[in-house]
């Protein structure tokens, strides 16, 4: 039998809850109504003979028994007498003693038929036990249950640590659901991806969290893609179910973030992979205007067009009892002391926060978090609410601008330039360097304690640590905070250049170049490069031997772990060329200086084919104006990339410059690429590799797509691997079983008016 506590359930979820229960105890449908003074009936069922049943909540679990005999005696009473029920039922969250049900059962007598009318915690959690369906539908109860999250944990997350399962955790018990989770999980049942889409903080991750939650409580295994879709396909199993989550596919602020090396065909290969598998499941999320970014760039994502497996997140989608619930649970679930409560309950203020067209539940998030309201007064704080919500990044301007010290802004500054998640010694690297050029730029006193210091400061508020194994990371608490740091860099050219000069890691130099359309991104680059070519010259130079500090997760021999990201001289170089063609043509010197070493890596055959491709690219309009230099490594590097390709992956980058940059290619080479494909075709069809079902039709895809393309007919090619594909899966036996997904919508909702929403806080306690 279950044992909850119903501690991490709202009156509204309690309420909900003991419904669902008693319609199965009894086969019956129980009478709901709006929100609003309920004259003693929470629920009701009526019959012909006059014969009417009704249901009372009391979720108090926090006040007591003493409080619900109080209340029943005082209150409760006075309405049942008036209602005159054939029969009254009280179910409270509270456990209940022998002698208090008699207590309770003779004060409501003789409405109260007997103490088994009389439901309390041992009771509820009987009934969720006979009926577990119940239980599993009744999302936010298990989701929050630290049991079944052990549970999860050990049945298969990878790339997830117990940190970030507890976050989600918390998350779920402020969790309301909406339409949005009904229709990905349609989307999800259809088609087996979905896209999640909206502008920022707007609930997409939440959304994405309780989906993949969902389905780990289905049985499914989950995996956690963090960098690349490498880290997805080195995970798919074909005997073993799986739901793929990837947050922020597309980067938090730029496509360019992530979206590389090829990165989106990988990307829709695993699609039609997913489309066509029995067992696996594909969640991305991404702010909308960085998927129509993506679309514009990337015309393949574009040719795909996955309009009918995205579920774009809007405000249109909050129903205004959705709002309120929201509101009210973060509020409910906060440590914000009474005073607080009683502002926003006073006049009904929450309204005004409710009802603003430029509501967010992530604003809602930071401004029921008390660590962040001890400077502002009770009197205030409604309208700090209403004034963030007009400007959101006003949240972490008035702290950043008055009272972080500068060891701390600084900080936050130079991890802008870094990936999303780093080592915390990493960090410190980067740190140092832009702490010392600080101090030597504007004259502040700096001390061997700065880092440390400014860690513990910014802790839990600005940035959040979490270790994983003898490993440290560090990333921003927010993805807000990073979006206000690129708006007050825009306006701080000083500290822009700073952090350029300082730069230590190739990362950072590729972050801040991704930033395109931006002042204070590649337009800040842009800027100092032209000022000043040999320093430019001399910071390139230092992060072409960099080490890396991107991270990705790799699984070897069943154990996953974070390990640094290589990145080739070949991708590498790429930043150099960019940067050297549209603004410092001086870095140009340093890129013909580099490629003999990557001649040698080619000799070599230790060669970046995806890197050398983009290199290539990178260096197309010095080939086709007729440098010789660029010509002839050109020529070199269009034969590199057609020696000994093994799968498709191989051909990617050649077939990549075919389609983008066929007037360049020396002669005869589309003939040698169009015979590769073939080749490496038939090498697969003939079963020289040793590929899982999954694998095959990754390849299947990949093939076709190429194929298409470059205009080659491989159908018999094709049809071999997929035969092949099916008889591996069909020998594992492996059976996806849909899933049903509770439906909690209603249309009463849409028309929630000020009463309803008013009973519903009107539960909130503001005893000091």
């Amino acid at each position: 039998m279950p044992s909850y506590d119903f501690r991490t359930l709202s009156p509204i979820d309690f309420e909900g809850l003991v419904r669902d229960l008693l319609q199965e105890e009894f086969a019956l449908t129980l009478e709901s109504f709006k929100a609003g003074k309920d004259l003693g009936i929470d629920f009701r069922y009526s019959t012909d003979k006059d014969e009417t049943l009704v249901v009372q909540c009391k979720h108090y679990v926090e006040s007591g028994f003493d409080a619900l005999i109080h209340v029943l005696t005082s209150k409760e009473l006075k309405k049942v007498h008036a209602l005159k029920p054939s029969r009254y039922i009280v179910a409270t969250s509270i456990p209940l003693s022998s002698a208090q049900k008699d207590s309770i059962s003779n004060v409501l007598s003789p409405y109260v038929l007997n103490t088994g009318d009389v439901l309390g915690k041992e009771d509820l959690n009987n009934l969720l036990g006979k009926f577990p369906h119940v239980e599993r539908q009744t999302i936010k109860l298990w989701l929050t249950s630290l049991p079944i999250l052990e549970e999860v944990l050990h049945a298969g997350i990878y790339n997830m640590s117990r940190e970030e399962l507890s976050r989600i955790r918390e998350h779920a018990l402020l969790y309301v659901q909406n339409a949005s989770f009904e229709e990905a999980a349609r989307i999800l049942d259809d088609h087996n991806f979905c896209i999640i889409a909206g502008i920022p903080g707007i609930g997409k991750t939440t959304l994405a969290e309780m989906l993949v939650l969902h389905y780990s409580r289905a049985g499914y295994e989950v995996v956690k893609v963090s960098e690349d879709m490498t880290e997805a396909w080195k995970l798919v199993k074909p005997e073993t179910r799986r739901v793929f989550y990837y947050d922020d596919f597309l980067g938090q602020t730029s496509f360019g973030e992530k979206l590389n090396k090829n990165e989106d065909q990988r990307l829709i290969d695993f699609i039609h992979t997913v489309r066509k598998s029995s067992g696996v499941k594909l969640i991305l999320t991404t702010r909308e205007y960085i998927l129509q970014q993506a679309y514009l760039q990337y015309e393949k994502l574009n040719r795909e067009g996955f309009s009918t497996e995205k579920c774009i997140i809007d405000l249109a989608k909050y129903t205004r009892m959705n709002r309120a619930k929201i509101l009210f649970n973060h509020v409910y679930f906060s440590a914000l002391p009474a005073q607080y409560r009683k502002c926003l309950l006073e006049d009904k203020r929450y309204l005004k926060i409710i009802d603003h067209p430029n509501y967010s539940p992530r604003i809602v998030q930071l401004l029921t978090d008390y660590r962040r309201l001890r400077n502002v007064r009770p009197s205030g704080y409604v309208t700090l609410f209403l004034n963030s919500m007009n400007n959101p990044l006003a949240i972490w301007q008035h702290a950043f601008m008055n009272h972080l010290s500068q060891a701390a802004r600084n900080l936050l500054l130079m991890m802008v330039s870094m990936p999303y998640e780093v080592l915390l010694a990493d960090a410190e690297i980067a740190y140092q360097a832009y702490n010392l050029g600080y101090s030597r730029h504007f004259g502040s006193t700096i001390g061997p304690q700065d880092f440390r210091s400014a860690l513990k400061e910014l802790d839990g508020d600005f940035l959040v640590y979490q270790r994983e194994g003898s490993n440290i990371l560090i990333r921003y608490q927010n993805p807000s905070i990073r979006d206000f740091l690129r708006m007050y860099l825009s306006s701080s050219q000083s500290e822009m250049a700073l952090l350029i000069e300082t730069i230590v890691f190739y990362e950072q130099l590729k972050s801040l170049w991704s930033w395109s359309g931006e002042e204070a991104g590649r337009s800040g680059v842009r800027r100092f490069f032209e000022k000043d070519p040999s320093l430019a010259t001399s910071i390139m130079r230092r992060t072409l031997s960099s080490p890396p500090c991107r991270l990705i997760h790799v699984s070897r021999a069943g154990a996953t772990r974070r390990e640094h990201w290589p990145i080739s001289l070949e991708a590498r170089l790429v930043l150099v060329a960019e940067i050297g063609t549209d603004c410092c043509s001086p870095l140009l010197a340093l890129v013909q200086e580099k490629l003999p070493c990557i001649e040698s890596r080619i000799r070599e055959r230790g060669l970046d084919r995806d890197g050398l491709a983009d290199l290539l690219e990178a260096l197309s309009n010095h080939v086709e104006a007729g440098v010789e230099w660029a010509r002839a490594f050109a020529n070199a590097g269009y034969d590199a990339l057609l020696i000994e390709p093994g799968l498709s992956d191989d051909l990617r980058p050649i077939c990549r410059l075919v389609e983008k940059r066929s007037s360049m290619l020396p002669e005869g080479t589309l003939k040698r690429v169009e015979e590769a494909l073939l080749s490496v075709a038939d090498s697969i069809a003939s079963g020289e590799w040793d590929l899982t079902a999954d694998e095959l039709r990754e390849e299947a895809e990949s093939l076709k797509s190429l194929a298409f393309d470059l205009g080659v007919d491989i159908e018999s090619q094709l049809e071999a691997i997929l035969v092949w594909a099916d008889k591996l899966e069909e020998e594992s036996g492996r059976d996806d079983r849909n899933l049903e997904f509770l439906s909690t919508s209603s249309g009463e909702e849409d028309i929630a008016d000020d009463d309803e929403i008013a009973s519903i806080f009107s539960t909130l306690n503001v005893t000091p």
